[in-house]
């Protein structure tokens, strides 16, 4: 699965999916910090299954673009916590995940 997080998200994330043999890009890594949301749903709809942000503001944004090409924008709803403790919560929910059950602009993990 190819996977973009939002430079909201903590690098141990991206550490975390790697190690399970995803495709983990960030906006860090790809040096898009400070990019225009419209630009970002460009590059998420072109090149990811799977965008992560804390941003609710950008979720909605991509729900009302209507931003897909199978990419799904999904905000995390996991608590904030230490980079490795946050990581491996995220995992757990990650795995745990049907991702037909979500669209753009939804939480996520589902409460």
């Amino acid at each position: 699965m190819r996977i973009l997080l939002d430079e909201n998200m903590p690098e141990a994330v991206r550490t975390a999916l790697g190690r399970l043999g995803h495709n983990v890009d960030s906006v860090d890594t790809l040096r898009l910090k400070g990019i225009d949301n419209g630009r970002l749903l460009g590059a998420i709809a072109t090149g990811y299954d799977l965008c992560f942000t804390k941003d609710r503001g950008f979720a909605r944004a991509a729900k009302a673009a209507g931003a897909s090409g199978g990419a799904k924008v999904l905000r995390v709803g996991i608590p904030q916590a230490p980079g490795d403790e946050f990581a491996r919560a995220f995992v757990e929910a990650f795995q745990r995940s049907d991702w037909s059950a979500f669209a753009t602009g939804d939480d996520w993990p589902a409460s």
